[in-house]
């Protein structure tokens, strides 16, 4: 009996050896690891040059039994600035965020942030695609995401006088010149220019070059206007209008053209004057004799 007894004895011993490190390795098994989960819906934003662009991103703690106060980093594109805030207020930027672990057995909650990312004013960044990380540390737990901010193109273009004056004399029946600066003020190339003109008739407006393949962005070119009015225009003011037309975008302008008559014109109608002027007194003094 007795022998049964430490026989038993035994065997229950060793059971418990052999299963309580199973038990304990199945614990560290199941215990989950600490994480950090950074999700947004959008990861993609589109806009023009110049624009800003606002990201909404979601934070989950889990694994823990404590509350964590995590540190909150955004890191963007050289020279552009990049700001974290709460959903509410907009206008209270934030350095870290205190996450509380999910009850037993529930899904961890989500605490949402605000990432907002601003090009410089003075630069418009070329079309493309600009990453965004956002990072959240606390201690060894560190999670991340991507962003992307797709900037598109802007055109944005003028045409003006080369001298900043919106008018200019003429002598009809000659060539006159007049030089308008084509210029793009936006974040892309605008291609194939040809330039038209709104005329009185018969004048003879001509345009070197006549075309233009490309105007690179924040650049120029500057175009020379030949304006040629008939030679029999009456002296006075006149208004034309020049038009640059690009691929992607066109402008206009009003030049007003004061007309003059060659000198020998001049001369020509001085003389007449004299003539009627001495015939008249020639019949004056004729007539005052009888």
């Amino acid at each position: 009996m007795k022998l049964r007894i430490l026989v038993g004895l035994s065997l229950l011993l060793v059971s418990l050896l052999v299963i309580s490190p199973a038990a304990a390795v199945l614990a560290q098994e199941e215990a989950p690891p600490e994480t950090i989960t950074l999700t947004t819906t959008y990861s993609k934003l589109s806009g023009i040059a110049g624009s800003s662009f606002e990201f909404e991103v979601g934070l989950q703690y889990a694994g823990g039994t404590e509350a964590r106060v995590f540190d909150l980093a955004a890191t963007g594109p050289q020279d552009w600035t990049t700001s974290i805030t709460p959903i509410y207020p907009k206008d209270k930027q934030i350095l870290d965020v205190r996450l509380e672990p999910p009850p037993p057995f529930q899904d961890a909650p989500v605490t949402k942030i605000l990432i907002n990312v601003i090009p410089p004013y003075w630069l418009l960044p070329e079309p493309g695609e600009y990453q965004i990380t956002v990072e959240a540390t606390s201690g060894e737990v560190t999670g991340t995401i991507e962003l992307t901010a797709v900037v598109t193109s802007t055109y944005i273009m003028s045409l003006v006088p080369a001298e900043e004056r919106y008018n200019t004399t003429a002598t009809a029946g000659r060539d006159n010149f007049f030089s308008i600066e084509v210029q793009n003020n936006g974040s892309a190339a605008i291609d194939d220019f040809v330039f038209s003109s709104t005329k009185p008739t018969g004048w003879t407006i001509e345009f070197s070059p006549s075309e233009v393949d490309s105007v690179a962005a924040q650049s120029s070119q500057t175009i020379e206007v030949n304006i040629k009015p008939p030679a029999k225009t009456i002296a006075g003011d006149y208004q034309i209008s020049l038009t640059a037309k690009g691929q992607q975008i066109s402008d206009d302008m009003d030049v007003r053209v004061s007309v003059e008559t060659p000198t020998i014109w001049g001369w020509v109608g001085v003389a007449i004057i004299v003539l009627v002027i001495a015939g008249l007194v020639y019949i004056f003094m004729r007539f005052s004799r009888r």
